[in-house]
């Protein structure tokens, strides 16, 4: 590869990082299968510090697996990975909102419109990615925060991939938008059936625009 490091570390970083949840998503490695720090560091012609903080993130996202004295093992997320994933996220946060309209403040109701205004007005970049990462799951939190049921917001926090899903889908960057600008306005009319519906599209539309992205990937691998 052509890349030429920046001086900025966060930008190589973010290379790297997207690069390793590539090779894992399209397919390239295999389940079980190690990272071996060293080649991809002379591939992607960096030291092996941003390749460890890459490998940590996707350890993050659930992509790899750090054993000690083997290092990174791939444990990559299939599409019925996702199916199931996205299916019970569109459930479970669904029911979670519902329940949490009724208690939520107007000061997190203004929280809220504030995090709606700055993924909107936000730039998606390589640099910009983390923090539209935070925007956008503080903004589910927001959503969630007023839920009596805690084994139920538990278990959506458990859920997996669901972090890293902006990042890869900068494409409907647009259309996640118009759909959180969607869910906000259906919270500030305390319509709790509304809200519930308006999650479930959204998840469950980013779970149908994810297994494109992952089969789109898969594609151009055998296209190399």
């Amino acid at each position: 590869m052509n890349f030429q490091p920046s001086k900025d570390k966060t930008t190589v970083v973010s290379y790297v990082t997207k690069n390793l949840r590539q090779a894992i998503l399209n397919g390239t490695f295999k389940k079980g299968e190690r990272l071996i720090q060293e080649d991809w560091a002379n591939m992607l012609n960096v030291s092996r510090m941003p390749i460890r903080e890459a490998l940590a993130q996707l350890q993050s996202e659930g992509l790899v697996k750090i054993v000690p004295h083997k290092g990174a093992i791939v444990t990559p997320i299939t599409k019925e990975d996702i199916e199931e994933i996205y299916h019970l996220r569109s459930y479970l946060e669904g029911l979670a909102v519902e329940k949490s309209l009724p208690f939520l403040t107007e000061e997190d109701k203004r929280e809220l419109k504030e995090t709606v205004e700055k993924m909107e007005s936000l730039q998606l970049t390589d640099e910009t990615n983390d923090y539209y990462i935070a925007l956008n799951e503080n903004f589910h939190k927001l959503l969630r925060k007023g839920c009596p049921w805690t084994r139920v917001t538990k278990a959506v926090e458990n859920l997996g991939i669901s972090p890293i899903a902006p990042s890869l889908l900068a494409d409907y960057y647009s259309e996640t938008q118009r759909e959180h600008r969607f869910i906000y306005e259906a919270a500030t009319r305390n319509d709790p059936a509304e809200l519930r519906a308006a999650v479930e599209y959204h998840i469950l539309r980013t779970k149908n625009n994810l297994i494109s992205y992952m089969a789109e990937l898969e594609k151009q691998s055998y296209q190399e």
